[in-house]
């Protein structure tokens, strides 16, 4: 029997210790660490790098970015001096040039940067500009799977669905109740401006 009780204490008071060390070598080495909760994060995240190709820091508010909008249908989202919202396909054009405020958590708002008219769409689903921006010209962004980004009406909805901004294959603006997220037509790439 004394044989049989050191088989058994031997080995537990081994794991024991190795187990007391590790937990102190792993105090002292949290403790002595001078990195931020945000950094360490960063560093123990052991996702692919290509899954950070795009930041998504700007949907949490306040930030400022100058893009133009480009339709999959290859037209660039346009806000003239008089306010009238269509499609163009110069891409040096002032007009196409977007300023969108991220107003809230993935809701933004789109001001032409020439024009200085907001983005907005009615309860009908139709785009029109406004000169003061109000709860019309809010919209949600959405980023799809393929890198394009839907932006819909944040205030307003058609039968439950969401009310999309999108340009026909003629540059033309859809109303929004005939819209829908997978459309080509409501899909837009944000091209920065150089």
């Amino acid at each position: 029997m004394h044989k049989w009780l050191l088989t058994w204490i031997l080995p537990t008071l081994l794991y024991r210790s190795c187990f007391h060390i590790i937990c102190l070598v792993g105090t002292i080495s949290l403790a002595c660490n001078d990195m931020t909760p945000e950094q360490m994060a960063t560093n123990v995240n052991c996702s692919s790098p290509e899954r950070h190709t795009r930041s998504y820091d700007y949907m949490e508010g306040g930030d400022i970015r100058v893009r133009r909008l480009f339709c999959r249908t290859q037209w660039y989202l346009r806000i003239d001096k008089r306010g009238k919202v269509k499609g163009t396909q110069e891409m040096k054009n002032n007009y196409n040039i977007m300023e969108i405020r991220t107003v809230a958590v993935g809701i933004v708002a789109i001001k032409g940067v020439e024009s200085e008219y907001y983005l907005a769409m009615n309860k009908e689903g139709k785009l029109y500009a406004k000169k003061e921006c109000n709860e019309d010209c809010n919209f949600k962004e959405l980023i799809l799977e393929n890198h394009y980004n839907t932006y819909a009406s944040a205030k307003w909805t058609h039968s439950g669905g969401e009310m999309f901004v999108a340009l026909n294959q003629k540059g033309v603006p859809v109303r929004g109740k005939k819209t829908k997220k997978e459309q080509r037509i409501a899909h837009f790439l944000p091209m920065a401006v150089t």
